[in-house]
Formats: C-alpha cells, structure tokens, sequence
C-alpha cells in the first residue's frame, strides 16, 4: 500500500518526509518563497524551485544575511535556516562565512516571520508585509527591515501579499462563514425538521388532493390556451386591417417590432390552438388513464401512510454510500502514494566548479542540468544534486486508478439497486396483501431486506455492473478525448462524443429496465434477465398507461419540491433577514441574528429542504412505480372470478368497471 505520510505532511527536497524521515522537524521552511509565488498555478506542476528544508518550528522573527548587524556573530549564525534544518553554528557550515553560505545556497538569504499552514510555513504578518503600501517589511516597531534575497535583490513585501491575497480573502470569507453558521444552527436544524415533516403532510395530502390538483391544472392549462389562441387572433385581424402590421418580415434586433407584424400574431395563435387542441384531445381520450393514474398515486400515498418506516430507509442508502465515497477515496490515495520520488538535477553556483565559466555559460550549462531527471534520495555533492519535485513515475498505476473508478460505480449503484428492490419488495407485498392483513409480515421493510440480500445478491450485483459498466465506459472516453485533444482530429473527436452520447442513452435505457426488473424480481423471485424480459413486455403492452403514470407523477412530485422548498426557504429568509420583527426593537432585539453572509445559511436551508423533499419523492416514486406494475400484472394475471379475484383497490376497480366475483380467501402475496 502508499504512504498516507506523504499526503499528510510535507517533503523536503530531498524527498524526506518532515516529522517521519526526519523526526521532530515537521515543518517545511522554503529558502524563497518569492520563487515559489510567483509560479502560481504551475507550481503544481514544476514544483517550487528553491531549496526546502525541515525545520522544528517556524520562525517568528525576520533576519537577512545584508544585515546589519548589532548582535554577536554567533547569534546571528544562530538565526539562519541552512540545509538539514539546522542554523549556520552547525560544524559542517562553521567554516563558511554567511555570504559564502547564501550564495552557495547552502543557507536561506532571509527568514521571515510566518506561521504553519497545512504544514509549510507561510508568510503570516500581512501589515508588515504591506508596509503601509511601499511594499517594505517592517519589524513589530514599524521599523523597516531590508530582506535581501540570493541575488541581492530586496524582497518587496506587496508581492508576498498579492500572491497570499486570494488566500486570505478565503480564510477570512470562510471564517465569517463559519462564525453565521454557529449563530444559526438551530434555525438550520428547525428548517430542516419543518421540511420533513411538511414532505410527510404533502404525501399524506395526496390520498385527497391528487385528483384535485391534477384535474385544475389540467382545466388552467384549458382556460390559458383558450385564452392565448383568442387574443392572438383578436390581435391578428386589429393588425391586418392597419398599414402598421404589415406582412413584410425584414430581420431586425428589435424584438418588439415582430410583435407589431400581423403574421407573428397569427403564428402564435396557431401554436395557441395545436396546443389547445393536444390539451382536449388528451381530455377526452386519455381521461380514464388518467383517473387510473391519480387513483394509483392515492394508493401509493396510502402505502406510505401505512407504512412510514419507509421513509427513513434512506438513511441506511445514503450511510452505505458514505461508506463506499470513503473506501474508493482511501484506495485512490493510497494507489496516488505508490511512487518514487522524481526530482531535477541542480548545480552548484561555486564558481570553483565551473572554472572559467561566464554567468551565461554557467546558466545554459544550468538548464541543461535541470532536464536530467534523476533520484533525490541518491544526491551526488560533486557540484550537483537533485532536487526533490513530486512522487510519481509509476506508469502501472494509473490502471489500477481506473479499476478503482469502475469499482465506484459497481459499489454505489449495487446500493441503489439494493434500495430499489427492497423497496419494492415492501410496497408489492403491500399491493397483494391488502385485502388480508394476515398474509402481511409484521416488518415489511425488514423482511423485504432479507429477502433481497440473502435470495437476489446476484440479481443485483449483475444489474449494477452492467450500469457501472457503461458509466465507466463513458469515462474512459472523455479521459480519450481530452488525450487526443492536441491532435486536432475532427473525426476522432466525433465519433468519441457520437460513442458518449450512446452510452449515455443505453444507460438511461438501462436504469429504466433495471428499476422495472427489480420490481418484477421483488413479486415473483425470478432470475435477473427473466425478470426483465416480463418487465418489459408488461410495459410495452401499457406504455401509453405506462405514459400517463409517469407524467402525472413527475407533476405531482414537482409541486410537492416547489410547496416544500417555498415554505421553508421562505420562512427563513423572513427570520434571518428580520422582516418579521421590523417596526419592533424588542423583538427585533431578540429574534434578530446579525450576519455575514445571510445568504449562507439561507442557500444551506433551501438545498437541505429540496435533499429532504427529493428522499421523500424517490420513495414516493419507487412506490408508484410498484404498485402500477403489480396493477398491471394483476389485470393480465387476474379476472375477477373467486379462483384468481383481483387485488387492487375498490376504486381501481370501479375506474376500470371490474369487479371480484365474491368476498374471496384471498391467498398469500405472490
């Protein structure tokens, strides 16, 4: 396995760990960190170019090796970073006087004051760093401090800030951010306990409300249309008997001038009317579809009336997910540890080494050095060593990433499949056990658990890889595209997008399928591919029932989000924003927090509601979805008669004008 070491702490430039490889220095000093902030983004790809050492502690101090300096020689040595972590009083850099030191890079040109963030040490006093807008460091008397780099250069403090700039922007936001949230916790947990119990009550409502809410809309949409096509051509025959609705179409950016043309208004009239006409002929001859539709949804909000342990099953789902997030994370880390260390070759700038060299000469020559790739942890002293960049240089690794993707994919929809086939299960066993409680298991949910688990694991796991699959497959392709980017290839690039996009709808197609499969599979126990071979040819004999069924629940499902997400996200932002309480101190006093960023915990409350709402819907779904096939399978399989009497509820039964036989001993659920 990888060395999570390596992710948590920092290395030095020779590939060392801080606080591992070398004990009781954890922290990582950069000689320059001018150099390392100036790159920006590409310092993640080109590493920082400046010698890096381990260090105990950062400094909370500023030193320059140009002085001057009052204090004993000793002393100052005492304050200087070198290589290994050490000071200047070291015996193998006691020898060497300070500038030899700092142009042999052998010790940091200036130490400045800074503090630890994720293990480096990073320039900390901004004020001083600013000095006042000159760009100066000062000390903590406001007294300026000439930090001079490696080349004698004086190190301007402005570009420190500038560099940190977005950084602290962040860190501040993010506290702010921080400190709204501890204020408004509970209002938070409150708004999300409202939003549950709100997803319940629509759910509940549904049983007397479907039907209402289905035929109004329906009946608006009449009126609108009706309305619409009138006044387009009310306005239509105004214009045609004037000289200004002129028929001549000129193109013009002037929207508003096409409204004055009496063809745009006939235009829109017609629309009006193809539209007006879908809507009646929808009425009139999918008008009994549509009652199935909205008596099948009553049942389902009856189902989960009856049984409300299922709408806290996801919670199970969603910790499960959590649990596979964290295991592909903990591989995927480990596999991006598997690595050697790459580093680049560095020269020595002691002119001894380069003996009759110029500066441009010893800079090519320089160059040259740093396109040699070579091993940190195996430096040669002889006026060159190699300097630690990154872990990589391990090829096979990037196939075992790609397993570990393919993997996710199988992992998190073998949860979802598990979830929808337990469900399913429960709500089945509901539909053909409703006219005898006693056929009923006492759990559902739970026994629906066992069944999928100990009975269909393989059902499951098959349906899952065929999704993860072409997920996967998709992947891979934009990972191809993206490759063969820099090519240029039109061809290329079509047919990848041309194979994505088929993919993807194969995976629709097979979400679909699989959802249908695992209902049939909860009902009658059978093999994966028979089950889905029932499912569907059940739904291709109904698709216009199958049509209906999901549209209309689509609808419903969308008003319950919007009341839901409204109610809420509405009654805190009144709360935080104090819009209640105005014309009142006292009360303003008291019920009024004062934020930050107000929109914050408001955007918080409005996604958690939509979360809880959309956990509510999904098992409101998958049990319409269960109890319209079992209807379905009840109408082929069934005909009333005392031998094989129906299962569905009275009122099914009177939309369809079906009827059982007699009073029957109804027999245990399919």
């Amino acid at each position: 396995m990888g060395d999570f070491k390596r992710v948590i702490h920092p290395t030095n430039s020779q590939g060392q760990v801080c606080g591992r490889d070398v004990p009781g220095k954890p922290y990582l000093f950069f000689f320059d960190s001018q150099s390392c902030l100036r790159l920006g983004p590409a310092l993640v790809v080109t590493g920082c170019p400046t010698p890096q050492v381990c260090v105990a502690s950062c400094p909370k101090y500023y030193w320059s090796w140009k002085g001057p300096f009052d204090q004993k020689l000793q002393y100052v040595r005492s304050l200087m970073i070198c290589l290994g972590g050490v000071d200047a009083n070291d015996p193998k850099f006691a020898s060497q006087s300070i500038d030899q030191l700092v142009q042999d890079k052998q010790c940091a040109p200036y130490v400045y004051h800074s503090r630890s963030i994720l293990g480096r040490c990073i320039p900390s006093q901004v004020s001083r760093l600013m000095g006042n807008g000159t760009g100066q460091v000062r000390d903590e008397t406001g007294k300026p401090i000439h930090l001079m780099d490696a080349e004698n250069q004086e190190v301007n403090g402005m570009e420190v800030v500038k560099s940190r700039k977005l950084v602290l922007e962040c860190t501040t936001f993010f506290e702010k951010v921080v400190a709204d949230l501890s204020q408004t916790w509970h209002v938070i947990l409150v708004c999300i306990s409202v939003s549950v119990v709100l997803s319940f009550c629509w759910i509940v409502l549904l049983r007397c409300c479907a039907s209402v809410m289905v035929w109004t809309t329906l009946i608006l949409f009449v009126a609108l249309f009706s309305f619409g096509t009138g006044f387009c051509l009310y306005r239509w025959n105004v214009l045609r008997k004037t000289t200004e609705g002129s028929n001549d179409l000129e193109f013009s950016l002037d929207i508003a001038s096409y409204f004055r043309l009496a063809s745009t208004w006939l235009a829109l009239g017609i629309i009006f009317a193809i539209l007006l006409v879908i809507i009646l002929l929808i009425l009139i001859f999918l008008r009994k579809r549509i009652r199935v539709a909205i008596a099948i949804l009553n049942e389902a909000s009856k189902a989960v009336s009856t049984m409300t342990s299922v709408l806290f099953w996801p919670i199970l789902p969603f910790i499960l997910e959590l649990i596979v997030i964290a295991q592909v994370l903990f591989v995927a880390i480990s596999l991006r540890t598997i690595s050697d260390p790459v580093g680049t070759k560095i020269m020595n700038d002691d002119p001894t080494v380069t003996p009759g060299f110029g500066d441009k000469a010893r800079n090519d020559i320089r160059e040259i050095f740093q396109l040699i790739p070579c091993d940190p942890l195996q430096n040669n002293s002889a006026g060159k060593a190699c300097r630690f960049l990154y872990y990589g240089d391990r090829k096979y690794t990037i196939y075992l990433q790609f397993f570990n993707l393919f993997m996710f994919f199988w992992l998190i929809n073998f949860v979802k499949s598990l979830t929808q086939m337990t469900l399913a299960g429960t709500f089945a066993e509901y539909y053909f056990s409703s006219h005898n409680q006693k056929s009923s298991s006492k759990c559902p949910l739970i026994t629906s658990l066992f069944r999928s688990t100990f009975y269909h694991t393989g059902s499951l796991a098959f349906g899952s890889f065929l999704i993860a699959l072409l997920q996967w497959l998709r992947v891979t392709l934009e990972y191809i595209n993206a490759k063969l980017k820099k090519a240029n290839n039109p061809v290329t690039d079509f047919l990848l997008k041309c194979l994505s996009c088929c993919f993807w709808l194969l995976e629709k197609f097979l979400r679909f399928l699989n959802r249908n499969a695992f209902i049939m599979i909860a009902i009658y126990g059978q093999s994966f591919c028979s089950a889905s071979r029932s499912a569907l040819s059940l739904l291709a004999r109904n698709v216009v029932r199958l049509f209906v069924v999901d549209k209309v629940t689509d609808f419903i499902l969308f008003i319950g989000k919007l009341v839901v997400v409204s109610i809420v996200g509405g009654m805190a932002y009144v709360y935080l924003e104090g819009i209640l309480f105005k014309g009142n101190d006292f009360l303003s006093d008291a019920f009024t927090s004062n934020l930050h960023y107000a929109f914050v915990p408001l955007g918080i409350i409005i996604l958690a509601s939509y979360l809880v709402a959309s956990l509510f819907s999904s098992v409101f779904e998958m049990g319409v979805d269960t109890i319209f096939l079992c209807f379905l399978e009840d109408l082929e399989k069934n005909d009333g008669s005392a031998e094989r009497p129906y299962y569905m509820s009275k009122n099914l039964m009177n939309i369809l004008g079906k009827r059982n036989a007699q009073l029957p001993q109804i027999k245990q659920a399919i």
